[in-house]
């Protein structure tokens, strides 16, 4: 049947809502890739430079801006390949580098983010995104991918409680390579990921989280503000939280968190929440909230991550810092 659908040049199928049957078609034509054929290579879109081509190993703080962390990085002479080795040296590059800041007008911004006047306004804004409904974030380039559904429920509680998140990864426990969302590298392997979260806490809660969290020995953290005050119960070096399991090779660790890259990604991040600011009129609400939490919150990533672990109802934002009466305050009511 296949042949002779070759023969014949037909070059319009009809699937009755129903895209199998036609999909395996084109696949036997070689008209488009198969599945395994479709997979990609890395969980993180791969640069094109040819002295790239054999990195394999990024930090997942930059999970959401590629075009970012390839031109800090773009001086280096070589990349990690197999393993993470010290970021130190070589180091990342100037913030000042074209098309690390916050891209488009004050206009354009202000068009997608609107005029948040409360963290709870913020909080609305994140899970507009984590709902598809929203373009981008200040720290993500694009829509949200479909790898956080399986976590997107309690994403949007953390930010109805008065919690930011900007970056996460579900658990995933040995599906196989070729999974359609999860799913990379070569055919017949097996993907791991470790849950992640990366949010923006407020001081006033994150004595209480760190508390929680360093009574579970599984759980590893860092929490870092805008001038470099640093919490964690981690060690220096990297640790990986994908893996991938492959026939006749060895263990592929392409995603990592560590210290000295989450620094680098810090400046970035609070970087690009003072350009937020700033898209806003000197004096306005919206712009003294953004700069209020990007001057004194805490950027939190938290490994190993269990959802249920912040389910507490006393793990709720309820800042005690009040702007001037003609402001509304930054509290989440």
């Amino acid at each position: 049947m296949i042949d002779e659908f070759a023969l014949t040049g037909i070059n319009h199928s009809y699937t009755m809502n129903l895209a199998t049957a036609t999909r395996m078609c084109l696949e036997g034509l070689g008209l488009i890739p198969s599945l395994e054929e479709r997979t990609k290579a890395l969980p993180f879109r791969p640069s094109l430079g040819l002295n790239r081509k054999e990195e394999n190993v990024r930090p997942i703080f930059w999970k959401n801006r590629h075009m970012s962390y390839v031109q800090r990085t773009q001086d280096w002479d070589e990349f990690p390949n197999g393993r993470w080795g010290d970021s130190r040296s070589p180091a990342f590059g100037e913030l000042d580098t074209y098309g690390i800041g916050l891209r488009g007008s004050n206009e354009a911004n202000i068009k997608i983010y609107g005029y948040p006047k409360t963290i709870r306004d913020l909080g609305e804004l994140i899970k507009q995104y984590l709902t598809g409904n929203l373009p981008s974030l200040p720290w993500s380039e694009g829509y949200i991918n479909s790898e956080a559904d399986a976590i997107r429920d309690e994403l949007l509680k953390l930010n109805e409680r008065g919690f930011l998140t900007i970056n996460s990864q579900p658990a995933v426990n040995g599906v196989k390579s070729t999974h359609p969302v999860h799913g990379w590298g070569p055919k017949n392997g097996y993907v791991y990921q470790k849950a992640y979260l990366e949010l923006l806490v407020s001081p006033e809660q994150l004595t209480e989280l760190v508390t929680r969290i360093e009574r579970d020995s599984d759980l590893s953290y860092h929490a870092v503000d805008k001038h470099g005050t640093l919490k964690t119960n981690s060690h220096e070096g990297p640790n990986a939280v994908t893996w991938g399991v492959y026939p006749g090779k060895e263990i592929i660790q392409p995603t990592v968190v560590e210290t000295i890259s989450f620094l680098a990604w810090k400046d970035e991040a609070f970087r690009l929440g003072d350009d937020w600011a700033k898209c806003y009129e000197a004096g306005s609400v919206s712009r003294h909230l953004i700069q209020e939490v990007m001057d004194t919150w805490f950027l939190v990533n938290i490994g190993r991550f269990l959802i249920q672990f912040l389910r507490n109802p006393k793990l709720t934002c309820k800042s005690r810092q009040r702007f001037p009466p003609e402001r509304e305050n930054l509290q989440a009511l």
